[in-house]
């Protein structure tokens, strides 16, 4: 009888800085660049007391923000990246502007502490949650009443988004090793698990006002643009 098993792909993504090599090098870099900074426009230096991102321990959000205001800097990722963020400490800004730097894993819900951020950052970790509207509800205790949320997303599915998946896929078969490019197609959907517009329906749902910038267009269409950011506020919760 024949057997039906998952395939195995390579598993390179996160090994050897690899992720920094596909992503934060050449027009992937200017590009994410651009994402991070996104983020930033028209953010009140106020909610950046008590941050906690998610999913940041590959790339932080923070190595693009201005320090200033900023306390403390919490890391809600995987085990693995626990090194990489508390090295974070070292970094001379860190200690010149006195952030304290914690990480979190997000295996281990009992060490959260509720009602203590003053923003949620999610910068491309959104689109990998698995029952992504009961995962995302279960962040909204750890947050302060009027707390910002800042999300950026993928444009993914999207005809542009698709094209760059292509073109991508030229750096990332020598660095992840695929064999072909329906392999990084099948890494991708194991990856890529909500699409953005079920994400944005959740955000729409759930909060009486949201901000959207779609980069680069700056026009409401998935199709044509390549990230989607989302601002909003707990406090506009609807009850």
């Amino acid at each position: 009888m024949k057997k039906y098993i998952k395939a195995k792909l390579p598993d390179f993504v996160y090994k050897k800085n690899n992720y920094k090599k596909v992503n934060y090098t050449g027009l992937n870099k200017v590009l994410y660049s651009i994402n991070h900074k996104l983020l930033e426009i028209n953010v009140d230096d106020k909610f950046n007391h008590h941050i906690l991102e998610v999913g940041g321990g590959a790339e932080p959000h923070i190595n693009f923000m201005n320090l200033k205001n900023i306390k403390s800097y919490t890391i809600l990722d995987s085990i693995k990246f626990k090194k990489q963020v508390l090295d974070l400490k070292k970094l001379k800004k860190i200690k010149k502007n006195n952030i304290k730097i914690f990480f979190l894993n997000y295996k281990k819900k009992n060490s959260f502490k509720k009602k203590n951020y003053t923003r949620l950052i999610s910068s491309h970790t959104f689109e990998h949650f698995e029952n992504f509207e009961d995962n995302f509800l279960k962040l909204m205790p750890l947050l302060k009443k009027n707390a910002l949320i800042s999300t950026a997303l993928p444009c993914d599915p999207g005809i542009v988004w698709r094209f760059l998946q292509y073109l991508s896929y030229i750096k990332q078969k020598k660095i992840y090793q695929w064999k072909n490019f329906r392999e990084k197609d099948l890494d991708d959907s194991r990856d890529h698990i909500t699409p953005v517009q079920n994400i944005l329906k959740v955000m729409r749902y759930y909060f009486k006002n949201i901000q959207t910038i779609y980069f680069p267009l700056w026009l409401p269409l998935i199709n044509f643009n390549i990230f989607l950011i989302i601002q909003t506020k707990l406090s506009d919760f609807k009850d």
